[in-house]
């Protein structure tokens, strides 16, 4: 028995804290949670996206504007959002680049009264900025209690009121098209500045149209009718008149961005601008045609005048080529002539200047003949001497550029013959010339 007790092994003893520690620990654990329990109730995170109003145990209200951790002590803390969206839509149109259907702070398409009665469904677009003010903000906390609240009752119902007062300003085609932007700008000024005081005036309208005679003369008027239109009222310097402030101004709340996204017409409305429409579409058609036909005369005249301008233009050039060659061919003309001229000029001269050498070669060779003949010549001598006296003188008379014989000499033979009066004369002043150079 002993040898069996000591084969089995010894138990340890599991480890026990002693009942002091273990209330130390109870009590240290006690305490860690009070602490995350107080510093959860105490410490808060603000982003910066929002508005804090606090209220403490004591009933005491005030603001927390900056990001970051605060201290709440035991305060109740009520969260708005600076800036928030407000739509009144009941599409699913595009908002910012995001489809949207409404949600219960939100609001659908305003239905309003436009002037003359035309019914329409306005759709839009708000974003607007909470004061950072406090003593605004604790104002805006204890009248509307919550964000939600504020969006939609006080943002909401004075939305609602300056796009239903602003309608009835505005004509369903001023709304619809002309005007629309003005439309916008008086909607945002009564959403900022308060309501606008109104009147009411009565107008009237022909109702179709006036019959003529042949010779132009009304025959018969077209029926009116009697409307009214509101209008803003002005005061002595034309300025409008504020009735009431605005909701929004009053609790210092900005408008950042308001929108008229749609006017959507009902039936009869949308008909009367389609005919109006049409009406001016064709009025611009023929306005435009009309414009066009006015610039294509216009055109055509301005080419017709070009074309004859061209044309002038080049008769013009034409006429000056005729004259610079007529020109040309004068001066070429006389320029020849003169040459021409100077030619025979030099050509007289030089016949006058042989003329007068062979005048003085013959002068000299008569008196060398003399010389001899006065010396004594025998017969033959003075017959050689004779013939030639006469051959130079013949020879001499040939080359003569001026004849000593007319050219033309009447006569009595009609039938011709060997001999004419003109070599009669000829040789009768030839033999006379050779008598005289022979003595």
């Amino acid at each position: 028995m002993e040898t069996e007790s000591k084969l089995q092994p010894k138990v340890q003893p599991k480890f026990q804290l002693p009942k002091k520690n273990y209330t130390k620990a109870i009590i240290v654990a006690v305490i860690v949670v009070i602490a995350l329990i107080l510093l959860k109730c105490n410490i808060g995170y603000n982003s910066a996206t929002q508005l804090l109003v606090k209220q403490s145990p004591f009933g005491t209200l005030s603001c927390i504007d900056h990001a970051g951790f605060y201290f709440k002590g035991f305060a109740s803390i009520y969260s708005y959002d600076r800036t928030k969206d407000f739509y009144f839509n009941s599409s699913t149109d595009k908002v910012k680049g995001e489809g949207w259907e409404g949600g219960d702070d939100d609001e659908d398409d305003i239905s309003v009264t436009l002037s003359r009665n035309a019914n329409a469904e306005i759709s839009g677009y708000l974003k607007y900025q909470l004061p950072t003010d406090c003593e605004d903000l604790v104002k805006i906390h204890r009248e509307q209690r919550s964000d939600k609240k504020l969006k939609h009752d006080l943002v909401r119902n004075s939305v609602l009121s300056a796009v239903r007062k602003t309608a009835p300003l505005f004509t369903a085609e001023e709304a619809k098209v002309t005007k629309i932007a003005e439309f916008r700008r008086i909607a945002e000024d009564q959403l900022t500045e308060g309501e606008y005081l109104t009147t009411i005036e009565v107008l009237t309208e022909k109702a179709g149209e006036d019959d003529y005679d042949s010779e132009g003369k009304i025959i018969k008027k077209a029926e009116t009718q009697e409307y009214k239109v509101t209008k803003l009222k002005l005061d002595k310097n034309g300025n409008r008149i504020l009735t009431k402030p605005s909701a929004l101004r009053l609790y210092g709340i900005r408008v950042v961005q308001f929108e008229i996204q749609n006017v959507r017409l009902d039936q009869k409305a949308q008909q009367q601008l389609d005919i109006v429409k049409d009406r001016e579409m064709k009025r611009v058609s023929n306005a435009t045609a009309a414009e066009t036909a006015k610039q294509a005369a216009i055109t055509a005249e301005a080419e017709g005048k070009a074309r004859i301008a061209q044309a002038k233009a080049d008769q013009e050039v034409e006429k000056i080529k005729a004259v610079t060659q007529a020109e040309k061919e004068r001066d070429v003309a006389v320029l020849q002539a003169q040459k021409e001229q100077e030619v025979a000029r030099l050509e007289a001269l030089r016949a006058l200047e042989v003329a007068k050498k062979i005048k003085a070669e013959k002068e000299a060779e008569a008196a060398a003949n003399r010389a001899l003949v006065s010396a004594g010549l025998t017969p033959q001598e003075r017959a050689e001497w004779d013939y030639k006296t006469k051959v130079g003188v013949a020879e001499a008379l040939a080359k003569s550029a001026h004849p000593l014989v007319p050219e033309i000499m009447m006569t009595g033979d009609s039938k011709g013959g060997a001999s004419t009066a003109m070599d009669a004369v000829g040789l009768n002043m030839l033999m006379g010339l050779t008598e005289k150079l022979s003595k």
